[in-house]
């Protein structure tokens, strides 16, 4: 006992010594991400603080199990993790331009030829996710990161889950503007499917600047969503309106697999640039970066 806690005192001071916290990134429930200068390597980093509460273990053991076996461009990647008894400290790739949320609300809307390239970043990363039989379940603007080459990187696996082949899932989970009708009803949904509405959400929202889904109460939104009541305005070119139309279908079973998302006009004509290995990685030692499975 007096030995794992002398190994956890060990790890906080070298954690100390090495990193120099700066200002906080974003907030949650029961975290915060916070940018951090890692000093050995002179780079900015990350860091998700997640604070050890029992009854969210199995929530950071899984984030950790999940983040470790990702490994993709348009994806933030892990680095290091670092647990002391109070504390559990996830160094993370530090994306330097912000959120998509704040980005298209500072422009109002994207351009279409940005939004066809982001948006086809972001296919690509959930694309390998559902390939690796991961859910994401809270895709939406503040967890798109844009990094100094404006490219997307989705992050934030706190709800993220593994499934096996078939397996349906059971309970709410997600960002209410976001959430697909069937995440409301009492039977196991398909989480992929799920995961395709969001994106539906998203790829409206960044070529309007607003939610399809917007009533001022969350009763209303609600509802809305159930009837998919929504309206694509006019000035919205016809493949990005076909596409937002076959994401936001209320059945599940009729909407875009994220294979067909990828064979969609809208994202095969698009020039997604997937971004090369940045400087910043480069910087980070063998040592921080963590080994893959």
């Amino acid at each position: 006992m007096e030995q794992g806690r002398e190994a956890h005192c060990s790890a906080e001071e070298t954690f100390t010594a090495d990193y120099k916290m700066m200002m906080t990134l974003g907030q949650g429930h029961f975290s915060e991400v916070k940018l951090a200068f890692h000093i050995p390597t002179v780079s900015c980093v990350a860091v998700k603080i997640l604070r050890n509460k029992k009854k969210y273990a199995s929530l950071i053991k899984s984030e950790i199990s999940i983040m470790k076996s990702l490994a993709h461009p348009n994806i933030i990647k892990l680095f290091h993790v670092v647990q002391t008894r109070e504390t559990t400290y996830l160094v993370m790739e530090h994306a330097s331009e912000g959120d998509l949320l704040h980005h298209v609300l500072e422009l109002g809307a994207l351009e279409e030829s940005e939004a066809r390239r982001l948006f086809t970043q972001i296919v690509h990363a959930l694309k390998y996710c559902h390939d690796n039989l991961i859910i994401h379940r809270d895709i939406k603007a503040n967890n798109i990161l844009l990094d100094h080459r404006g490219n997307a990187k989705l992050c934030d696996f706190g709800l993220s889950t593994k499934v096996i082949p078939g397996q349906k899932l059971g309970h709410f989970c997600g960002t209410l503007h976001y959430c697909a009708p069937e995440l409301f009803g009492k039977e196991a949904y398909d989480g992929c499917a799920t995961d395709i509405w969001s994106l539906g959400v998203l790829l409206f929202f960044m070529v309007t600047g607003r939610f399809p889904f917007n009533d001022y109460s969350s009763v209303g939104v609600k509802q809305q969503i159930l009837t998919a009541d929504f309206r694509v305005p006019q000035h919205v070119s016809v493949d990005i309106r076909d596409l937002i139309l076959k994401l936001l279908i209320i059945n599940p079973y009729r909407r875009l697999t994220i294979g067909q998302i990828m064979r969609h006009p809208m994202v095969k004509s698009s020039k997604a640039h997937l971004p090369p290995t940045s400087t910043q990685l480069s910087q980070v030692p063998q040592a921080l970066a963590l080994s893959r499975p």
